[in-house]
């Protein structure tokens, strides 16, 4: 596949300084989003693995007839509950699943917004394997981009997750530049992620995920671009426990030992809380640097509401935000809004095109303080 722009080196230059700034911040606490408006490429959704075995026939968000994956966080400790995420009473202690999903219910709500024109084209190859195109044509050249996208997925299923396994996602755009996710099952009760990216013929974000989940509690283990000549890295020890049917406690350590740190190296300890009751969750995380609340609440199955709340005191910046997602599978529309403290509003609609296989996606996102407002058409084809 031949390039559509000669590769700039000063791009990614630019782009390397703003992730070694990024890094010292993430360790202390929240990335908070108050720089600019937030219209940067690295925030649009990762990619997620949270597929669920349907064993009958239903409606995915547009409308679209599934009978084999569906989408949900895992490690809910209730019954299985719609897309949507509507909390139903929870019968008995099981799983509380892992920390990093610990806000994932709100999060999933909030508008990922983008500009310009995007089109993705993607095919099924067989029962496991899927291949896709990805053109992206924003405002500026430096957002001009094109990407092949491949994923694999095996015939396996965890039986604690639902997850189908191994599973094997992998992009690679019009520089060169490639980065790869993998997730496998080396035990029942172990999951284990790997997720690289190498941008410029060299590796970056580098991170290993080992999980284990337990009858009521989990246990994660993190590495993250770990140097062994230098000395450097990023580790990541977190645990979590299914207190009562409702409560779920736990904690979460950092060490990060790198340059870019004060003293070469810092260590945080944060605790994580999440209560759920009927339609309601709450969660939060809390450390001597930063704070993050949030809210979710379902009103039936068609509408969701959330609020966020992130404060980071070492950059002494603080943001709200109200989200609300509601989608009509029958008629193939989802509908995402949200409002933040800075006065930006956010919302992304999407519509599948009956009978034909096409997603349509309309982003806007507008700054009332600094008058700018984005606005973008995608379309999703298979």
């Amino acid at each position: 596949m031949g390039n559509i722009y000669t590769t700039q080196p000063e791009l990614v230059e630019q782009l390397q300084k703003k992730m070694d700034k990024e890094k010292f911040y993430r360790f202390f606490g929240i990335r908070m989003a108050n720089e600019g408006d937030g219209y940067d490429l690295a925030g649009e959704r990762r990619h997620e693995i949270r597929l669920e075995q349907g064993p009958q026939e239903q409606l995915d968000e547009y409308g679209k007839s599934i009978s084999v994956a569906e989408s949900r966080p895992i490690g809910s400790t209730a019954t299985p509950v719609s897309w949507l995420g509507g909390l139903s009473p929870v019968e008995r202690l099981g799983n509380p699943g892992t920390v990093a999903d610990l806000h994932r219910r709100c999060h999933d709500m909030m508008p990922q917004t983008f500009d310009g024109f995007r089109l993705s084209v993607n095919r099924t190859l067989g029962s496991y394997l899927t291949v896709g195109h990805t053109l992206h044509a924003g405002n500026k050249p430096q957002t001009m981009d094109c990407q092949f996208n491949c994923s694999y997925q095996g015939d396996q299923q965890s039986e604690l997750t639902g997850e189908p396994y191994p599973m094997l996602i992998s992009e690679v755009d019009a520089r060169g530049n490639v980065s790869a996710n993998l997730m496998h099952f080396i035990a029942p009760r172990w999951r284990a992620k790997l997720s690289a990216t190498v941008l410029d013929s060299m590796v970056h974000n580098s991170r290993l995920f080992i999980d284990y989940f337990g009858e009521d509690y989990s246990c994660t283990c993190v590495l993250s671009n770990i140097d062994v000549m230098q000395r450097m890295g990023v580790f990541v020890a977190s645990y979590l426990q299914q207190v009562t049917a409702q409560l779920a406690l736990g904690v979460d350590i950092i060490y990060q030992r790198e340059d870019i740190v004060p003293g070469g190296q810092a260590a945080l300890v944060s605790a994580v809380a999440r209560y759920q009751q009927d339609n309601r969750q709450w969660s939060g995380m809390l450390s001597m640097h930063a704070l993050e609340l949030c809210y979710t609440q379902f009103y039936g199955q068609s509408l969701g509401a959330s609020v966020q709340l992130q404060a980071n005191i070492l950059k002494r910046q603080a943001i709200s935000r109200l989200c609300y997602h509601c989608h009509m599978p029958a008629a193939g529309f989802s509908f995402r809004g949200g409002i933040d403290t800075r006065g930006v509003i956010s919302a992304v609609c999407e519509k599948r095109l009956e009978p034909l296989p096409i997603l349509l996606q309309l982003s806007g996102k507008m700054n009332h303080l600094s008058s700018r407002f984005r606005f973008g058409v995608g379309l999703i084809l298979g």
